[in-house]
């Protein structure tokens, strides 16, 4: 890696050692970031990779979009552990950009993930990885040859990891960007990594049929109810503190409460959708992704 930054405290000053061009693509960045005592991660690739090195085990969170990506976040995992210690791989969901860097990783990567992810992957994935190959030339030359793993572990809800002197729990909680989110949290370290179920002033985008308000708004309600963290660590917006689920779940419950109410009042889910984004705009400004509220309005009204 030719650039590092530590985080001093909660969310001290990064320093580093020279400063990387913006990658292309969803090419990922080549830089690397210390968090915590155990929690590095790689920022600014859309997403954010997030890599725990324990004594015994390391654990790589997402490995980025096709196999050239994947060779950075081994790479950089490898850097970090002691040689010959076991790797643990795992992802926030299926998308294309957070789940096809397998083929750089060794067959003996233990792959964890959610039943449910597992499922929407075998179902939806290669959909994925059109849409993203057509996006770009670079996009789609980093998803040529691309293999995925096989999973080693699948669980319905809860899976705990010993890394040696760190635990990890990944967890399930419904349906929120997809059906099959999680979200991965270092307990020692008090390290939430959330996927893309709690972002920074980013507003939620709803993808699968059962993601509606309500349901990410289920979701964040349990990760407020089961995890205290001190730093979150987004996959598509800047690092922040625990105020990021708060203000997660404010957004999500206005949003929920607006369009139950314009249902009730006998608008369309069209009608409503341009409502509920106007008005969404002009209470979060500064929120991005506030114009893809409407697919939220429209699989809310279909349940």
């Amino acid at each position: 890696m030719k650039r590092y930054a530590l985080i001093a405290g909660l969310l001290g000053a990064a320093v580093c050692a020279d400063t990387q061009a913006q990658p292309r693509g969803h090419q990922l960045p080549d830089n690397l970031t210390q968090i915590s005592a155990h929690v590095w991660a790689i920022e600014g690739g859309s997403p954010a990779i997030g890599i725990v090195v324990g004594k015994k085990a390391t654990l790589i969170v997402d490995n980025g979009l096709g196999t050239p990506n994947g060779k950075i976040v081994l790479d950089a995992a490898r850097k970090l552990s002691t040689k010959g210690q076991k790797l643990y791989l795992t992802t926030t969901h299926y998308h294309a950009e957070h789940a096809t860097g397998d083929g750089a990783f060794p067959p003996d990567t233990v792959l964890v993930r959610p039943r449910v992810q597992q499922a929407e992957l075998e179902a939806e994935g290669q959909k994925l990885i059109d849409i993203f190959a057509g996006r770009s030339p670079e996009d789609k030359e980093l998803l040529q040859g691309m293999t995925y793993l096989k999973p080693a572990v699948l669980f319905d809800s809860d899976y705990r990891l010993d890394l040696g002197d760190v635990t990890v729990r990944i967890a399930w909680f419904g349906p929120a960007h997809t059906r099959g989110d999680e979200v991965v949290m270092i307990e020692p370290d008090s390290v939430l990594i959330s996927g893309d179920v709690v972002q920074n002033k980013a507003a939620p985008y709803f993808y699968c049929a059962e993601c509606t308000p309500a349901s990410w708004l289920a979701v964040v309600d349990k990760i407020a109810a089961q995890f205290h963290p001190k730093i979150i660590v987004p996959d598509h917006s800047p690092m922040g503190d625990a105020s990021l689920v708060t203000e997660t779940r404010a957004f999500t419950a206005t949003l929920a409460a607006r369009i139950a109410a314009l249902k009730a009042e006998g608008k369309s889910a069209e009608e409503t959708g341009k409502i509920v984004t106007a008005e969404m705009q002009a209470k979060y400004p500064d929120w991005g992704s506030l114009n893809r509220l409407q697919l939220g309005v429209t699989h809310a009204y279909a349940q």
